[in-house]
């Protein structure tokens, strides 16, 4: 799957700094959170349209804490964050699982894949008895670097959406405290 990397402000680090721990801690995955939003649809009105539409259903985003150090990762791409929910039903006030859409071929759409061939024929074509390399072949996967383009392009709105959510925070936290 296509990963990209995006690193937050200077002076929005140094802001973080100040501040006691759990509170920066808040203001950072609130930030994270506004950022990652901002880049999700920018990769969601990138992705090409195939037959089905999966493909652009299967773009989500996650913003969570590391188990192991602690750190705040924020993701946006091809089946991430895609998991089973739980929804409340409003009729009848059952919780129901609900399966969010997932594309399987979608690292295949955005890395590609190299010249694949048939190891036999099978099915109705069975009866061919000596393939030829074309019969074999199933073809090639041109990469679309959807992925690449979306995030070069909204790296200034991510940024942008990163810093409005954390002087909103700050706001919050000085009328909070004073």
């Amino acid at each position: 799957m296509a990963r990209e990397i995006l690193t937050g402000h200077a002076e929005l680090e140094r802001t973080l700094k100040h501040l006691a721990d759990k509170t920066a801690d808040r203001i950072a995955r609130s930030a994270l959170g506004a950022g990652v939003a901002v880049l999700k649809r920018a990769i969601r009105k990138a992705a090409p349209v195939g037959e089905t539409g999966t493909l652009k259903a299967a773009i989500g985003s996650r913003n969570e804490k590391t188990k192991h150090d602690g750190v705040h990762v924020a993701k946006a791409g091809t089946n991430v964050g895609k998991r089973s929910k739980r929804k409340k039903n409003r009729q009848s006030g059952v919780y129901q699982t609900v399966k969010q859409k997932t594309a399987p071929h979608a690292h295949l759409v955005a890395l590609g894949t190299k010249q694949r061939r048939r190891k036999r024929i099978g099915g109705e074509f069975a009866s061919i008895t000596n393939p030829t390399a074309e019969q074999l072949s199933t073809g090639k996967m041109p990469a679309d670097d959807f992925v690449s383009r979306a995030t070069a392009a909204s790296t200034a709105a991510v940024g942008l959406a990163m810093q409005k959510a954390a002087s909103k925070a700050l706001e919050r936290l000085a009328r909070k405290k004073g």
